[in-house]
């Protein structure tokens, strides 16, 4: 986990001196770039984490004034700045950002995270295919005739699905053919969660690279 500094919320109100909430939007930051260096992250060019935000790190939410942000990223302790654009962001919503595709070409993915409520006994879930060389991606559950998700390319992403609360074992497929076989065993997905599965990583590794293709469940 990532310690970064959390973007304050509070403000004053000069008539009675008291202290009143800001309305805030929740934001997530995962680092899905299979050869990036560790990174600096600026918010409005201020500097938000104390440590390089590597390969498969996840803040979980940050606390970010809502409105238009500029969100940039460097190597650590460099000036230049490898991917940079601006980002908006509404108060009491819930946001994830995922640092995709190599390093030379490094971009932002900004995903929504609101949903309507499932109904009892239900989990909300939705699949996205983050790995640069991966063919198009299947998600299912082992017992299911038919994938929850079809011929999910690089960076398309789903809506939220609804599905029975209850433990799975998941199976990632290549939509075309069997070259690509990922099992997610003993996932639980929780009455009333929200879940969003990814896959990352490079799908044949580029000399010297160890960040195989594999998959990961995310709390939302």
């Amino acid at each position: 986990m990532v310690a970064l500094l959390a973007l304050t919320i509070a403000s004053c109100s000069s008539d009675d001196g008291d202290v009143s909430p800001v309305e805030v939007a929740y934001v997530s930051l995962y680092q899905a770039s299979p050869n990036a260096p560790g990174l600096d992250i600026r918010v409005s060019n201020r500097q938000i984490n104390y440590y390089p935000f590597e390969y498969t790190d996840h803040t979980g939410y940050l606390r970010f004034y809502p409105g238009s942000r500029d969100l940039s990223f460097s190597p650590v302790n460099a000036d230049n700045i490898v991917a940079d654009t601006s980002l908006v962001f509404e108060p009491n919503r819930a946001y994830s950002v995922f640092v995709v595709d190599n390093y030379d070409n490094l971009q932002m993915l900004k995903l929504e995270d609101n949903a309507a409520a499932p109904e009892a006994g239900k989990a909300m879930v939705r699949f996205v295919n983050l790995s640069p060389d991966a063919p198009a991606l299947d998600l299912m559950s082992e017992t299911a005739n038919d994938p929850w998700f079809e011929d999910q390319a690089f960076i398309e992403t789903s809506e939220f699905m609804e599905v029975n609360a209850n433990n799975y074992s998941l199976m990632v497929r290549s939509a075309e053919d069997e070259s690509i076989n990922l099992n997610l065993p003993n996932v639980e997905l929780q009455n009333g969660w929200y879940y969003t599965i990814i896959v990352r990583g490079y799908n044949t590794p580029p000399s010297g690279n160890n960040n195989v293709l594999s998959a990961e469940v995310l709390v939302n």
